[in-house]
Order: C-alpha cells, then sequence, then structure tokens
C-alpha cells in the first residue's frame, strides 16, 4: 500500500498538484491545500484508469479544468455521516479519521460532478429529480472505491458481508464497498443481465443522457419495454426504507403494518416497512437474473451464471436460480447427443 506522504510526494513531483491549484486560483475558487491535494489525487487516479478496460470514458484534464465551475467551496464539520454535497459545498465529516475521509472524499467529489441542474430541479447521475438515487449510490460508491484503490495501489476485496442491509439480515451481498453493499450488488446484477461491463455502466453515471441511455439498454430486450421506470422506482422505494431505517424510524419501519412513505422530492408515495422492502429486493433479484436468461445466448449464461450467483443475496434466489441454469444445461447437452 502507498502511504499518504509517498503519494503525496508523487502529485507534488509530477507538477500535478500545483496544476490542479492554480487552475482553482485562476477561477477564484479558493480550496484548501488538504483538500486541493485529494482532488489532484482523484483525478490522477482517473487517469491511470485504462480507458477502455477498466476506465470511465473521461478525460481527466478536461474534467479538472470543469471542477471549478461544480465545487466552490469545501468544508468540515462534526455530521452523522461521513460526508455531504450540496450548493457546490462539499463538508465533510470532522471526526473522519484521513482513509475514511479520503474515500468519502472521492464519493462526494462524483457527485459534485455528476451534480447538473436542469428546469430548476437537482439531477445527479441516474437521479433525475424523481427516482435513480439507489443507482446514484452504488454507482458513485463503486466509483470512490476503484479510485481510492487506485490511488492506494490496493486491490478491491469483495467478500460476503453480514448485517449490511439494515434490518434484513437474510441478505447477505458479496460486495467490496463500505457502504451501500446492496446497491453495489444490483448494479452487478444490472450489468451481467444486460450484457454490459460495470466499467461502462458507472461511466454513464457521469453522462447527463445516462439514464435514458441506461434505459434504451434495459428495454431493448423483448419483454423489457416500458418497464425501466417500474424498475427504477421499485429501487427508489427500497433506498427510501433504508434512508428511514439510517434516520431513525427503525421502529415504524419494522411494524407488521406498512406505513405511507414519500419518496425524496415529496411527489410521490407509496407504502412501506421492513418487509416491502425484502419482497422489493427479492423481486428486483428475480427479475434481473430471469432477464439474464432470457436476454443472453447459452455460451454467455454458462460461462458467467457462477458470477451471477455470487450477487444474489440469499441461499433461496442462489438455489432457484441455480436450479434453472442446471436445466439449461441439461438440455443442452441432450441437444448435443
Amino acid at each position: 500500500m502507498i502511504s499518504r506522504q509517498e503519494r503525496e510526494r508523487q502529485l507534488i513531483d509530477s507538477g500535478m498538484f500545483n496544476s490542479i491549484k492554480t487552475i482553482f486560483i485562476n477561477n477564484n475558487v479558493y480550496i484548501s491545500d488538504k483538500y486541493l491535494m485529494l482532488i489532484t489525487d482523484y483525478v490522477d487516479s482517473l487517469g491511470q484508469l485504462d480507458y477502455e478496460q477498466q476506465g470511465l470514458y473521461l478525460d481527466p484534464i478536461k474534467i479538472a479544468r470543469a471542477l471549478p465551475r461544480m465545487l466552490k467551496s469545501v468544508r468540515e464539520k462534526e455530521l452523522d455521516i461521513y460526508g455531504i454535497t450540496d450548493n457546490y459545498t462539499i463538508t465533510m465529516n470532522s471526526k473522519n479519521d484521513y482513509e475514511t475521509n479520503k474515500l468519502f472524499f472521492f464519493h462526494e467529489l462524483t457527485h459534485a460532478i455528476q451534480t447538473r441542474f436542469i428546469n430548476n430541479h437537482e439531477e445527479c447521475s441516474f437521479y433525475n429529480g424523481d427516482t435513480g438515487m439507489f443507482l446514484t449510490e452504488g454507482a458513485t460508491q463503486f466509483i470512490a472505491e476503484i479510485l481510492y484503490h487506485v490511488s492506494n495501489g490496493t486491490n478491491l476485496n469483495y467478500r460476503e458481508q453480514s448485517n449490511s442491509v439494515r434490518g434484513l439480515n437474510n441478505h447477505i451481498p458479496y460486495s467490496a464497498l463500505s457502504q451501500y453493499q446492496l446497491n453495489g450488488n444490483i448494479i452487478l446484477l444490472l450489468s451481467y443481465s444486460l450484457g454490459i461491463p460495470l466499467n461502462q455502466i458507472l461511466a454513464l453515471g457521469y453522462r447527463s443522457d445516462g439514464r435514458e441511455q441506461l434505459k434504451k439498454l434495459f428495454e431493448v430486450f423483448p419483454g423489457n419495454e416500458g418497464k425501466f421506470e417500474e424498475f427504477m422506482f421499485d429501487l427508489e422505494k427500497i433506498y427510501s426504507i433504508d434512508k428511514l431505517l439510517v434516520m431513525g424510524y427503525r421502529k415504524q419501519m419494522m411494524s407488521n403494518t406498512p406505513i405511507i412513505i414519500e419518496l425524496m422530492n415529496g411527489k410521490r408515495s407509496f407504502f412501506g416497512n421492513i418487509q416491502v422492502e425484502n419482497d422489493l429486493i427479492n423481486k428486483v433479484e428475480r427479475e434481473l437474473i430471469a432477464n439474464f436468461i432470457a436476454n443472453n445466448d447459452e455460451e454467455y449464461i454458462i460461462s458467467n451464471y457462477q458470477k451471477v450467483a455470487m450477487y444474489l443475496t440469499t441461499q433461496e434466489l442462489k438455489t432457484n436460480f441455480n436450479n434453472a441454469i442446471q436445466e439449461i444445461i441439461k438440455m443442452r447437452n441432450q441437444s448435443v447427443i
């Protein structure tokens, strides 16, 4: 692992730190050296990704030059969360240790880069002002973790993470993420379902038309026509219930009686509790593996089904999926005889 001191020396000696600092100063944006160093680290790590195989199809120089329009200040204060991005400002929790702060500053910086204002409302990555925060947070955390490990010279560590889906111990993500583990799992299932590499899905989050492009990719398959918005609404319900658990509404969410829950923008609502969340997670995972089987050829399915099974979060889902795959393999073998 590259130490903080080694990494900062690399960025200073290369001249990159001074270049980024000059870009901000020339745009009359003044950010502390501590966070200018992390911004430099983020941009440099982007540049280290292989453009096509692992990259996000971004020009780091263009990102650096555009950043002062997207980020006007960075500050620290005591928070109940790691950090937050709002109104061109990133606020980080002053209680974070250095490594935690670095990881989640990368998360918030990704939000800042991807945020845009359209028709007087805020959009970010796959969030269109209505739904999409579930995918947005999962993709943002994935990007932050990838760049964090590139910077540190380490590798992502995928492992089963029990108790990472609040209130639902029966769901165990297989994830490399430190937060939003379930969200990351769903993105990986979506990747295999659509036959699109993870880095290409993550790259869509930086595009202003990324959500629309994802919708086209989702609905191009027979049987998926017109289903993308329902899929996104289901994910937003999961996200909303989880947010209420974080905010201290555990008693209400654990009740047997669902309550009315409003989405973040207040325009839509649904009846929800922890059981509804459980059912929605199962529904989403079942639909994605059904798409994986229905929309891909046998060779792709047989080559990738074991990877897909790892990202299913309950044993029942894994068993049913593996049984379906064995039927496909059996029929294929019979057709060969």
